[in-house]
């Protein structure tokens, strides 16, 4: 029995369909796993930013209390003096005029 180059064609071809038959399920699932870590890693990037944004948050909220402001004086040697209510006044009306 002879095989024809049509035949030995239809064969390789037969061969490598199977192939990438065979070949699409295991690339579509390599891709799934690599979607699937990569969202992961996106997930856990957004936990350590809300993560930063929160300990931020939590030192401005520190640093603008009476408590740190006062000690932050003493340090720096600033010292706070009482605004009388004519100076106030004035600059609410400075305000006033500017909108």
């Amino acid at each position: 029995m002879r095989i024809t180059k049509t035949e030995m064609a239809l064969i390789v071809l037969t061969i490598l369909f199977i192939n990438i038959c065979l070949l699409v399920p295991v690339w579509q699932s390599a891709r799934n796993s690599q979607l699937r870590m990569e969202i992961a890693r996106t997930e856990q990037q957004l936990q350590e930013r809300e993560e930063e944004k929160m300990v931020l948050s939590a030192s401005i909220a520190r640093k603008t209390t009476p408590e740190y402001l006062i000690e932050q004086s003493a340090v720096q040697n600033i010292v706070f003096t009482q605004i009388g209510a004519e100076a106030s006044s004035l600059v609410a009306r400075a305000n006033d005029n500017v909108r």
